[in-house]
């Protein structure tokens, strides 16, 4: 099909989404993919993700197929690019259309090679502006001092679709046998835990083993706290803080357990990282902690949340690393206490 045919009547039989990483990203990227859904309900629509965020689609209804793209487990040049090639022999023209919802040159990239209709951002909207080089369409420019989600879905104007209603695609997420366990354990078999979430992804995310104990220390005598993790030196931190404060550590959890575990939980408390975002998409009021991103970019939509962040000149850098982390390290958790105990007046108010 070509580009000129495309448009909000067009009969496109099948689409696939580019957005390989990161997890919050995706997560960003589904009210996008539940527009096009929508729009197109006939349509066979491919998902294209390497494998942590293959396994996290796993999770949400309406995409026909997900496409493991394993670029990085490849050593060197030579063994990346006959992988590339071999993955493009495999769908080369399977897709009447390829939105890249990335932004780098490789992905921009892996598109062109695909084949089809491709959209994408605008030069000064892509992460890599040459990835604009790469696509049919672009997208006119973005505010980025807007949301991701509206920008992400801000892309399918090319189709001649747009929505300020933010939904995500949602499944039934029952616990695994262990996280059951762990539940009826600990007394957690109803909807009414705080989540304290170490993990950040990013070092510059990443709050002090020290604000975290202060956060535990400010609310643990009235709210059922749980630390979570989700690697190794994350499951350091929230194994020290659960040692010093004595609150609940949470048992490691596939991304099925933690969806289900997030979204029964009271309230999520954490920085700007997959937990936050899951958050949001359950409609599970959160606190969220912001260093070097934005709140307005990256924050939760949910109107029951609440976001902490001192703002400095050198705010939302988007720096992965930093040698101060003034951001975070000058935060006042008692604000982030503040914060949960607002929420849960709210919640209680609400109920009444």
């Amino acid at each position: 099909m070509s580009i000129a045919k495309l448009g909000s009547t067009a009969k496109l039989k099948t689409i696939a989404i580019i957005r390989l990483s990161s997890l919050g990203d995706i997560v960003h990227t589904l009210p996008a993919f539940q527009l096009l859904r929508r729009h197109y309900p006939e349509a066979r629509i491919s998902w294209i993700a390497e494998p942590a965020g293959a396994a996290l689609l796993e999770n949400f209804s309406g995409i026909d197929r997900i496409l493991v793209f394993d670029l990085k487990a490849r050593k060197g040049w030579v063994a990346r690019i006959k992988y590339l090639i071999s993955f493009v022999r495999r769908w080369r023209r399977q897709f009447d259309l390829v939105p890249d919802f990335q932004g780098l040159i490789k992905s921009a990239l892996l598109s062109f090679l695909l084949g089809g209709s491709r959209l994408g951002f605008a030069s000064r909207n892509a992460r890599e502006w040459m990835a604009a080089l790469f696509y049919s369409r672009r997208a006119a420019y973005f505010p980025e001092d807007r949301h991701v989600i509206h920008k992400n879905m801000h892309l399918l104007s090319l189709l001649g679709i747009s929505s300020a209603t933010v939904e995500y695609p949602v499944q039934e997420w029952l616990p695994s046998r262990q996280l059951s366990e762990f539940l009826e354990k600990n007394n957690l078999t109803d909807k009414g835990w705080t989540i304290l979430n170490v993990g950040g992804g990013w070092p510059s995310k990443v709050l002090s083993e020290k604000q975290w104990l202060q956060i535990a220390a400010g609310l643990k005598n009235d709210y059922r706290l749980v630390m979570l993790w989700g690697n190794e030196k994350e499951r350091e931190t929230a194994a020290a803080v659960s040692r010093q404060s004595g609150v609940l550590l949470a048992p490691f959890m596939n991304f099925s357990d933690l969806i289900y575990f997030i979204d029964h939980a009271q309230l999520v408390i954490s920085g700007d990282t997959l937990a936050l975002h899951l958050a949001d998409l359950t409609r599970t009021p959160a606190v969220g902690i912001f260093g070097p991103s934005s709140p307005q970019r990256n924050g939760p939509l949910f109107p029951g949340s609440r976001v902490v962040f001192r703002e400095l000149s050198c705010s939302f850098c988007y720096r992965r690393k930093c040698d101060t982390m003034s951001c975070l390290r000058d935060i006042v958790t008692e604000d982030i206490i503040e914060a949960a105990r607002k929420i849960n007046a709210q919640h209680n108010r609400n109920s009444d």
